[in-house]
């Protein structure tokens, strides 16, 4: 009966993952003017080009209505980035979901590559002839031309070059810039240390790149089952502090693929936790817990 609740557990599990991804693929398909926080009152995926009392932000806890003026000029701008509930949405999901949504899109077919195949046919055809005129004579300076000084890389004619005429040198070939990856990108900069005048908002856990193991544990501290999770890269998501009736401190997930599932020390890994402020000017700071605390 145990094993049978475990697997059943773990299929709804499974599903409610498979079914957060296709959301954020979704979302990620959107244009660039459209904040993916932006939905509709009966659909997380939809939206209308213009204003409507049917959109809703979903940036953080229930679904929130937004004024005419909200979506007009920020939720359908490019500059929605800049919106404080944007920045906070962002906080509240895992590190691989909101990569998602940065994700650029494959780049679409190029209507130049459709007409080269006609060229290269004309090219095939003509190939034989001016062979034909190099080896009859008289042609190959016509031939050598026509073929732009050679049929294709690395074959060209070793012609004696006529008297007067000067030498080309040939241009060598530039060696295309590789584009940047995730792997060079710059590091997350940290936040500053909380000053007077800065409020507690969140606690917030910070993993970096590796494997961890994750708990439920009930009430009474005792562990209900576990799971792994694995990271590409640092990661942060908001966490509650939970103390159970044995003593036994956790860290759980809010939000989120693991919602409900907690980091304890330190038998979840090298993990952090990170009290959050709010600044008067509204950006953030924190500070870290020590280990001893955790």
């Amino acid at each position: 009966m145990f094993r049978r609740r475990q697997r059943n557990e773990a299929t709804a599990e499974a599903a409610r993952e498979a079914e957060r991804k296709a959301l954020f693929v979704r979302l990620a398909e959107r244009p660039e003017t459209v904040c993916p926080f932006l939905g509709l009152a009966d659909d997380r995926t939809g939206y209308v080009d213009g204003a409507t009392d049917e959109h809703r932000c979903y940036a953080f806890g229930d679904p929130a209505p937004l004024s005419d003026e909200q979506q007009t000029r920020v939720c359908l701008q490019r500059g929605y980035g800049n919106c404080p509930r944007y920045l906070r949405g962002v906080l509240v999901i895992p590190t691989e979901e909101l990569e998602a949504l940065r994700r650029p899109r494959a780049p679409g077919p190029r209507p130049a590559a459709r007409v080269e195949r006609p060229a290269r046919r004309r090219r095939a055809v003509l190939l034989p002839i001016l062979l034909l005129l190099v080896l009859v004579g008289g042609g190959g300076a016509a031939a050598w031309a026509l073929l732009g000084g050679g049929f294709g890389p690395g074959v060209a004619f070793n012609s004696p070059t006529p008297k007067g005429t000067p030498a080309v040198t040939p241009v060598p070939a530039v060696t295309p810039v590789p584009t940047p990856t995730a792997a060079t990108e710059a590091t997350e900069t940290p936040d500053p240390t909380p000053t007077a005048g800065d409020v507690f908002v969140f606690y917030e856990v910070g993993v970096t790149k590796g494997d961890y193991r994750l708990f439920e544990v009930d009430d009474a501290g005792q562990v209900i089952r576990t799971r792994g999770a694995t990271f590409a890269r640092n990661s942060h998501a908001t966490v509650e502090e939970v103390v159970a009736s044995n003593g036994k401190r956790h860290w759980r997930y809010v939000e989120g693929a693991y919602k409900g599932l907690s980091y304890v020390y330190p038998d979840s890994g090298n993990f952090v936790v990170r009290k959050v402020f709010r600044r008067p000017d509204g950006t953030r700071s924190s500070s870290e817990l020590p280990a001893g605390s955790l």
